[in-house]
């Protein structure tokens, strides 16, 4: 990745983490070749999607390649006894 993508990269994950439609510390990106490269998880199809358009108001020229997955968490069959 050169310097001014690196930059960019920067700038797009201090993007992610502040904005309150995502919120998102661990979002990995790479830029190469014109492309914006996406990975981690979220906990919502709405934070996944709004990761996209974050991406893409910031980077309009790039190509955004969002492989960032929704996390399915499922609940408890039985609640866990404590031994007290």
């Amino acid at each position: 990745m050169t310097q001014e993508y690196q930059y960019l990269a920067g700038r797009l994950q201090e993007a992610l983490a502040t904005d309150e439609r995502v919120n998102a510390l661990d979002i990995k990106i790479t830029i190469a070749h014109g492309r914006v490269h996406l990975t981690g998880q979220v906990p919502t199809q709405e934070r996944q999607a709004a990761v996209q358009r974050i991406a893409q108001e910031m980077l309009p020229d790039f190509e955004i390649r969002n492989e960032i997955s929704v996390l399915h968490l499922a609940a408890a069959e039985k609640p866990e006894a404590l031994d007290g």
